[in-house]
């Protein structure tokens, strides 16, 4: 176990070439960091093969490297006092909430990695896509696991910077380093609880599905939060950077599919029978959230083009 600016991380074993999650038995599967294998479930036990035989003749393990980027956060649901519950000023995507009496244990996404551009000239802009536990209604923490891709443009000179990295607010950005991830490249990623409400340690399972490769960890809560689980969400982000709210990166679309949240009872919720979330910046909505069906999460960039 590592200790890492307030979180405790822990590593996992390298499994074995050859390693099979398919037939591997649970105890091997939790040794060498694989999300458990639901075997009760029809519905994800087929959605985990399906996974795990696509991935099985690329596969390999990263052990990650981790970078605390203590000047990025990416913080709960942020609105203005006016604007209409659909509205947020750094968040754009679906939210579900769990029924009543019930909290959120997991939740699981795939999307392709935007390729992002710069809608002005000699300017940084952000786009964090990400799967989430918590961070609106009656939560003040978030679990968070994603993809940030950054763009600057000067003439016809671009910089793009895009890594994986994972959060639990109100601690600060934690990047994984040497976890390669490109514009168009498909990634799944998955964050389990052991209860829901309560829980004070989550499990992040990132894999790239273009590449094969995958990595895992276990993380603790800052000290004095603990999951409620009242909400799951799939959203595009402008994160806050250096104590200020960056803007957006104009990133095309990002549509999240497989949205599925389970709460601590085994109830599925799909992520697009929710409420959609806009993005807004002075005044006007730059990136759209828009649910397609019950388990498709589309954001849709709106905003300026770049010049």
């Amino acid at each position: 176990m590592t200790d890492l600016d307030g979180y405790k991380v822990t590593f996992f074993d390298a499994p074995p070439q050859g390693f099979d999650p398919i037939t591997a038995n649970q105890v091997d599967l939790q040794r060498y960091g694989f999300p458990p294998r639901p075997d009760d479930d029809p519905h994800h036990l087929e959605r985990y093969n399906r996974v795990f035989g696509h991935l099985k003749t690329k596969f390999h393990y990263i052990k990650p490297t981790l970078r605390v980027n203590a000047n990025k956060i990416h913080r709960p649901r942020q609105r203005r006092p006016g604007d209409s519950p659909e509205t947020s000023t750094n968040w754009s995507g679906g939210v579900v909430y769990a029924p009543s009496g019930q909290s959120f244990k997991w939740i699981e996404g795939d999307w392709v990695v935007p390729d992002v551009g710069a809608p002005t000239q000699n300017n940084w802009y952000f786009c964090a896509n990400w799967i989430g536990i918590d961070g609106d209604g009656q939560s003040a923490d978030v679990c968070q696991a994603g993809v940030e891709c950054e763009v600057w443009q000067s003439g016809t000179s671009i910089t793009r910077i895009i890594y994986p990295w994972w959060e639990w607010y109100p601690g600060p950005e934690i990047a994984i380093t040497n976890f390669t991830i490109n514009p168009g490249d498909m990634v799944t990623m998955l964050i389990c609880t052991s209860q829901g409400a309560g829980s004070t340690s989550a499990a992040i399972f990132f894999t790239n599905r273009t590449t094969g490769a995958s990595t895992s960890l276990s993380i603790t809560a800052p000290s004095g939060y603990q999951l409620v689980g009242n909400c799951a969400e799939w959203i595009v982000e402008a994160p806050t950077v250096d104590n200020a709210q960056s803007q957006i990166a104009d990133f095309g679309e990002v549509f999240f599919s497989v949205c599925e949240a389970v709460t601590n009872s085994g109830t599925t919720v799909n992520g697009g029978t929710g409420n959609n979330i806009n993005l807004t910046s002075g005044g006007s909505v730059v990136s759209q959230g828009n649910l397609i069906t019950p388990s498709i999460v589309q954001c849709l960039y709106t905003g300026a083009l770049p010049s």
